[in-house]
C-alpha cells in the first residue's frame, strides 16, 4: 500500500513511518523539513506545508491513503480548522478518497465519556485546542471522502505496551476512566492498522490502553 503521511516528523507520524516502511508499504512523508525525516527504504520525501494545497496535491498523486498527523499550538484555536481544508482539496485534486485524521480524546462529544478530572483539563487549559480540533472533526465527517477519525488518549515516549493498543468504536466506549496515557509506538501501530483497514471507513475510534476503558453495554 502507498500512504502519505502528513506530520511524518512528528511523535506519532515518525512513528507510523517507521512501522509502515518496515511492515513493507510505500511512504510519501511529507514535512516541513525534509531533511529532519531519516532516508529508509521505500520512503519519499516530500517537503512542503499543510498550507500549500498544490504542494500536497502534487504528493498525494498515486498514494492510496493519506493519514493526518498534524497539530498546532495548544493556544493556536484555528490551525486545524486552517488546514485541514487544504489537506481535503488537495486530495480530492489527486484522486486520493481515502483520508485518516489523528484527532485527539477530549475533542467534541467524546469528552462525555472521560473522566471528571480530564473534562477540567480538556475544558480548561485545553480549550482552545479541543475546540479546534472537534471543528476539524466535523470537517472531515462532511468531506464525503472514505474519512476514519481517530481518537488517541493522552501520549508519552515509553517503551511499547506489552498488550499493544485497544482500538474501539466510540460508541462501544462507556468511559474512559481517569486519565490514561500511552506510547506513541502503540498509537502509531493502531493507525498503521486503521489506514490499511478498509472496514473502518466512516469509523470513530478510540485508541487507549487495556485497562483505559470500559464497555457501553
Amino acid at each position: 500500500m502507498k500512504i502519505m503521511i502528513l506530520g511524518a516528523t512528528g511523535n506519532v507520524g515518525s512513528r507510523v513511518l517507521a512501522q509502515a516502511a518496515e511492515a513493507g508499504h510505500d511512504v510519501v512523508a511529507y514535512a516541513r523539513t525534509a531533511a529532519a525525516v531519516s532516508p529508509r527504504r521505500g520512503v519519499r520525501v516530500v517537503e512542503g506545508t499543510a498550507e500549500d494545497s498544490a504542494a500536497l496535491g502534487a504528493a498525494a498523486r498515486g498514494v492510496d491513503a493519506i493519514l493526518v498527523s498534524i497539530t498546532g499550538s495548544p493556544t493556536d484555536a484555528t490551525f486545524m480548522q486552517r488546514a485541514l481544508p487544504n489537506v481535503i482539496a488537495a486530495a480530492r485534486q489527486a484522486g486520493v478518497s481515502r483520508l485518516v485524521l489523528v484527532s485527539a480524546f477530549g475533542a467534541g462529544d467524546t469528552a462525555a465519556k472521560a473522566s471528571g478530572f480530564a473534562r477540567l483539563i480538556y475544558r480548561g487549559v485545553l480549550r482552545r485546542f479541543f475546540t479546534d480540533k472537534a471543528a476539524a472533526d466535523q470537517l472531515m465527517e462532511s468531506s464525503g471522502l472514505d474519512w476514519t477519525i481517530v481518537y488517541p488518549v493522552n501520549l508519552k515516549a515509553a517503551p511499547a505496551l506489552a498488550a499493544g493498543p485497544v482500538v474501539k468504536p466510540l460508541e462501544q466506549i462507556g468511559r474512559v476512566p481517569g486519565l490514561p496515557t500511552m506510547p506513541f509506538d502503540d498509537a502509531a501501530r493502531a493507525l498503521l492498522a486503521v489506514v490499511t483497514d478498509p472496514s473502518t471507513v466512516g469509523e470513530r475510534l478510540v485508541v487507549t490502553t487495556p485497562r483505559g476503558w470500559t464497555s457501553a453495554e
